[in-house]
């Protein structure tokens, strides 16, 4: 699996502390999007088998 934000698409992110990060949930403890401050959640998680599906449809085409 992978992580992307689905809001802006980065894949780099940091875990927070309640009330010591500026993002977008103050109350969220875990991780957050690097690039905006998305707090991450299941929505997005990219399981491996979708990855692997969609690079195979690539060299398909």
């Amino acid at each position: 699996m992978t992580i992307r934000c689905s809001r802006c698409g980065c894949a780099k992110f940091f875990y927070t502390v309640p009330g010591k990060e500026k993002v977008d949930a103050p109350d969220h403890h875990g991780a957050c999007c690097a690039a905006c401050g998305k707090p991450i959640s299941l929505h997005d998680v990219i399981p491996r088998s979708f990855l692997h599906s969609a690079s195979a449809t690539r060299h398909v085409e």
